[in-house]
């Protein structure tokens, strides 16, 4: 089932400035418009509320009751963060004397950090009965929440693949 929305806690919400609602917003619109996308049947938004921890991901259905619910700790994406974020600040770091060849390995190494975090999610997850790409996607959201990604020159999107 499609999600309709996603909801991020009030404390997290209204702490940030606009720039990083801006960048969260960009990342839960983009999952909810991806049709392809596979939940729990009767998933209809999406709650995630952020603790020192780690996160703890609810979904619910279109009355708002719990249709499955996840406490995600730290520990499961802190390697995939920590991984991402240093391929990013290289590809911010590659000059154009490095060519373009420096530049589509990062990309492939960033891709294959963003499947390696969503396989972990997919474990973490099942509860929620989210799809690789839905995981995918959420890695993307949680990943925004928990670096400034309005910061990172290169954190959205990767190359086509020739």
């Amino acid at each position: 089932m499609k999600l309709a929305e996603i909801h991020i806690d009030e404390a997290t919400w209204n702490g940030a400035d606009d720039t990083r609602r801006r960048e969260w917003r960009i990342a839960m619109d983009e999952m909810i418009a991806d049709d392809s996308l596979e939940f729990a049947p009767d998933a209809h938004g999406l709650h995630i509320a952020m603790a020192e921890q780690g996160f703890t991901l609810a979904l619910r259905d279109v009355a708002g009751s719990e249709v499955g619910k996840v406490e995600l700790l730290r520990d499961v994406l802190s390697k995939h963060v920590t991984e991402y974020v240093d391929i990013v600040r290289q590809m911010e770091r590659v000059d154009s004397s490095m060519g373009s060849s420096r530049i589509e390995a990062l990309d492939m190494a960033k891709k294959v950090t963003h499947d390696n975090a969503a396989r972990a999610l997919v474990r973490a997850c099942r509860p929620l009965g989210m799809d690789h790409l839905a995981c995918r996607r959420l890695f993307t959201v949680l990943f925004a929440l928990r670096v400034d990604t309005s910061r990172l020159t290169g954190v959205r999107g990767h190359r086509p693949v020739r």
